[in-house]
């Protein structure tokens, strides 16, 4: 990176322009930046670091006071630097945010910060970026250094480095932190952290588990956890106190099953003597039942006479039904007659008027009613009229609105073309704001698609988790029935080997030919396939754990990548944030692509003014035309409303007229109409009563009256008949019950009760019996399947411990505690790793300044009061061949160990950020604590770094530098700033 050209203008001390050509100044390589303290030398390198990042170095950035208090209203803040990165030369510009005067009226507006990068090319200087964000990044992505590191190692601040030469461990670390990147070990150290959280977690969850088992064993078997299982126990004491749990259990399921077998035959007992109490009282109770019904159906006998007369005169009336109903009918036509005339004269009575109701009254109403309707055009006529008037009124009052409407459209006018207007300017600030837009909805997405990706792998995490705690408890499964196959097979051994004798041939154990009393086997029989199958299925296990642990390192490794993209917020936030860019990019578009649009809309209203102004003219021609004609219409509506009032009198209307006299006519009609009907109904019903009475008196009854009286409804002869033959069958039974065999001499009634007692007496002692006998055997089912748990839980418990002290101790070692004798952090083994190399960088100029006398030596040794070693600096002096700390120098070796050690933690940070070629370095104050000699040494380190094209500024107030370096900018200051001297 070279440094060509500097202009700033109202920044810092300068009041005006300012430029500086370093090309020029800086062609022998070396150049002094001079003036006295306080003139602005320092400013002059706060530009350069401003252009480049947008800040300026330590506190002055701190306060965000750029702007010059000399500079002019009218003068903007502003600083251009022209600069060779990489092989390309760019211009960059940049402003500040700041205030200015408003352009139109009083006051202040806010200025926004602006940056502009150009880039040579043989047609010019071309726009590379005008925004902040894509401007930075482009020079950050070049540079290669942040900004902190590019304040280290190209303006070379002496008194930080003597500060840092100085320092104790801890500050010296806080400085190297800024200059390499040791994140991704601060992460392993956090790994490792979080990792022995969680063990002791899961120890402690594992300890849980134990103690939960334990309780559950004292819940089922009815005790309590002794006092010595209640904090981490010894396995044995746990399985010594289990197995005499379920023992206890197995003495109490064998007291219950015998007890089940006694009260069980008790029970049978039971049983077969209440069966013989029920028959015999069911016997009973049928005897009994069948000598009340007999009594009772002897008693109903008197009560069955009428009913068989109500049958017989029933059965006679059916003969001459048809006749009856015959007479029925015609009473009813003619009543219903007679109640139709009554209506009818009822009706006509409430219009007659002392009118007759014949056909000349019902004629005269007819014809009367046929004059009113010839009126019915008339009518029509005048309401054809009224419509015509209210239609008139209608078009009048929207002529009158419409015209209002084009007067107010006018009123408005002015206020509609100012939006218009504004609306195009904010297309246009829309179109300028839509790329910039575009990319900060870019970057919300990727996060959130990062953020979601996290999330469903931290389920997937989860899972992972589960899967290698399931595949461990089936490890501990198998290990433990590989251990009871090997157990059994050693118990069997002797059975083995026995069985493998042969009569006169040698035992392989003791070698005798003779085999008197050869072991047998007692217990199932294992055999070495079983056991290498067993052996094969624990190895099989083992892989597939050690292939699950791996799979879910990988998904952790995954998730960290993710979450790193992501940032700190939440999924929701993040959806949040890209909502509101693309709202801001969709409103901006939507802004964007209106700007024809908007212009058109502009364009088409000024044609419509024109248009509206014509219309408002058309309309109120129209509207003078239709009030005229509305005067005439009303007129002649006047004229015929007159004449059809005196023709309707005293009804409503003409249709109310001729409708009243129609139904009156039709009053009169159906009067006459009714009383003939009534008549023809009365002669109707007398003949058809005459012909009836011939045949009741033939069937025995006195009347038409009795007979119709005497008439049973559908089907209530049956049931009659049925209940009478009922009656008869009810008795024959009874009697036959009273008959049967068995139901004579029954002896003495049995005490039910009684025996029912004793049997359920039987049925509880055996239901307790059972009930016992079942949560005795489930008790010893689940205190055997809690032994196994148990088994497994302590199986668990011993590795989770081991995994505990294993992570514990990598966890101490990288935080320097525990087995870490130096107590180096991980994170300070790696920068004293960079500070030993920057020491011997470091050494080679300081000892070309020194004449050979001093040589940096990195320490690892612990601090004092114990505090963590591994960021120590000494020197080496040859004069005495002692090794002292960098305190103990003078000031002027003290400025010579800095410049040498900025210098070569210059070239280190250059090297790990990609070997950046820093051609343009500047060397801040610190020249005043030399003596001559020392200034000489000085100033030749300064002239082999400017060897091979490389430009050193010099920055110092110190006289005697104006005469060793004859190329210099002087800066010179007074009361309106500073300025460079000409």
């Amino acid at each position: 990176m070279r440094v060509h050209a500097l202009t700033l203008s109202a920044f810092g001390p300068f009041a005006g322009r300012v430029s500086v050509d370093l090309d020029d100044v800086a062609r022998d390589g070396l150049f002094l930046l001079w003036g006295p303290t306080g003139a602005g030398k320092t400013t002059l390198l706060d530009a350069v670091v401003f252009a480049l990042y947008g800040s300026v170095p330590g506190p002055r950035g701190q306060e965000k006071r750029l702007r010059s208090d000399h500079a002019g209203a009218d003068v903007r803040t502003e600083v251009g630097c022209e600069v060779t990165i990489g092989g390309e030369r760019l211009r960059i510009t940049r402003r500040p945010e700041q205030a200015r005067p408003k352009k139109r009226g009083a006051g202040w507006t806010t200025e926004q910060a602006t940056l502009l990068v150009q880039r040579l090319t043989d047609g010019g200087w071309e726009p590379v970026s005008t925004r902040i964000d894509e401007g930075s990044e482009h020079l950050r992505t070049k540079l290669g250094l942040s900004a902190e590191q590019f304040c280290q190692v190209v303006l070379l601040p002496q008194g930080d480095f003597a500060r840092f030469l100085r320092a104790e461990p801890d500050d010296r670390s806080r400085l190297l932190r800024t200059l390499f990147d040791v994140g991704r070990f601060a992460r392993a150290e956090e790994w490792l952290a979080e990792e022995r959280r969680g063990a002791a977690q899961r120890l402690d969850l594992a300890r849980t588990a134990l103690g939960t088992l334990l309780a559950r064993i004292a819940q089922v078997a009815g005790t309590a956890v002794p006092e010595d299982l209640a904090h981490d126990p010894a396995r044995g004491v746990v399985d010594r106190w289990v197995r005499g749990a379920v023992a206890g259990a197995r003495e109490r399921d064998d007291r219950a099953r015998a007890a089940v077998r006694s009260t069980g035959e008790e029970l049978t007992a039971a049983s077969a003597l209440l069966a013989a109490a029920r028959t015999s009282a069911e016997r009973h109770t049928r005897r009994d039942r069948a000598a009340a019904d007999l009594e009772r159906l002897l008693a109903q006998e008197s009560q069955l006479g009428p009913v068989r007369a109500r049958a017989d005169a029933g059965r006679r009336s059916e003969g001459v039904r048809d006749l009856l109903e015959t007479v029925r009918r015609c009473a009813a036509v003619a009543e219903a007659a007679a109640d139709r005339l009554g209506a009818a004269d009822a009706a006509w009575g409430a219009v007659a008027a002392g009118r007759t109701a014949d056909l000349a009254t019902a004629r005269s109403l007819r014809d009367e009613a046929a004059v009113v309707r010839g009126l019915e055009a008339d009518t029509v006529r005048a309401a054809e009229l009224r419509g015509r008037v209210a239609d008139l009124d209608r078009q009048v009052v929207e002529l009158r609105g419409r015209v209002a409407a084009v007067q107010e459209s006018v009123a408005r006018r002015p206020q509609r073309r100012a939006q218009l207007e504004d609306h195009v300017v904010r297309c246009a600030d829309a179109a300028a704001r839509l790329p910039g837009l575009l990319v900060d909805q870019e970057r919300w997405v990727e996060r959130t698609r990062a953020a979601v990706a996290a999330t469903g792998l931290a389920e997937r995490l989860r899972t992972a988790d589960d899967h290698v705690l399931q595949l461990r408890e089936v490890l501990v499964s198998v290990r433990e029935h590989a251990a009871d196959l090997r157990s059994a097979r050693l118990d069997g051994m002797a059975a083995e080997l026995a069985a493998g004798l042969l009569p006169g041939a040698g035992c392989p154990v003791c070698g005798s030919a003779e085999h008197p009393a050869p072991a047998e086997a007692t217990g199932p029989t294992v055999t070495a396939d079983r056991e290498d199958a067993a052996r094969a299925r624990v190895e099989q296990a083992d892989a597939e754990l050690g292939a699950a642990q791996a799979a879910r390192a990988d998904l952790a490794g995954e998730l960290a990548a993710l979450r790193a993209v992501a940032g700190d917020e939440t999924v929701a936030e993040l959806r949040d944030g890209a909502d509101r860019a693309r709202s801001a990019v969709s409103a901006a578009s939507a802004l964007a692509t209106g700007g024809a649009a908007a212009e058109a809309a502009l364009e088409v209203f000024l044609a419509d003014v024109v248009q509206e102004d014509e219309l408002l003219g058309a309309t109120r021609t129209e509207l003078s035309a239709r009030q005229a004609e509305r005067a005439s219409v009303e007129a002649s509506r006047s004229e015929l409303g007159a004449r059809l009032a005196a023709a309707v009198g005293e009804d409503t209307d003409l249709a109310a007229r001729g409708a009243r006299l129609v139904a009156e006519a039709q009053r009169c009609e159906a009067a006459l109409e009714a009383r003939t009907a009534d008549q023809r109904a009365r002669d109707d019903w007398a003949v058809a009563t005459e012909r009836a009475l011939g045949r009741v008196t033939g069937a025995g009854f006195p009347d038409v009256a009795a007979a119709a009286s005497a008439l049973l409804a559908p089907g209530e002869a049956g049931r009659l008949v049925d209940r009478i033959a009922e009656h008869d069958r009810a008795v024959s039974v009874a009697r036959a019950v009273l008959g049967e065999p068995e139901l004579v001499d029954l002896g003495e009634r049995p005490d039910l009760p009684v025996v029912e007692e004793q049997h359920r007496g039987a049925s509880g002692r055996r239901e307790t019996a059972v009930a016992e006998a079942v949560a005795a055997a489930r008790c010893l089912v689940e205190l055997d399947r809690l032994a196994g748990e148990v088994t497994a839980a302590q199986v668990e418990l011993d590795e989770r411990r081991s995994v505990v002290d294993h992570v514990g101790s990598m966890a101490d070692l990288v935080n320097g505690r525990g087995a870490n004798t130096l107590k180096m952090r991980l994170q300070s083994f790696v920068l004293a790793a960079r500070l030993e190399q920057v020491a011997e960088v470091a050494s080679i100029r300081l000892q070309d300044m020194s004449g050979g006398r001093y040589t940096f030596r990195h320490s690892d040794a612990v601090g004092r009061n114990g505090a963590r070693g591994g960021l120590g600096l000494d020197v080496l002096d040859e004069y005495t061949g002692q090794q002292r700390p960098t305190k103990t120098l003078s000031g002027g070796e003290s400025f010579m160990a800095s410049l040498a050690l900025a210098l070569g933690l210059a070239d280190v940070v250059t090297a790990e950020s990609g070997g950046v070629q820093l051609d343009t370095l500047f060397v801040d104050e610190g020249f005043g604590s030399l003596d001559p000699l020392a200034l000489d040494a000085v100033m030749g380190v300064l002239d082999e770094l400017r060897r091979g094209g490389r430009t050193v500024g010099v920055v110092s107030h110190v006289e005697e530098l104006r005469t060793r370096i004859p190329s210099r900018i002087e800066i010179t200051s007074g009361r309106n700033g500073s300025r460079l001297a000409s």
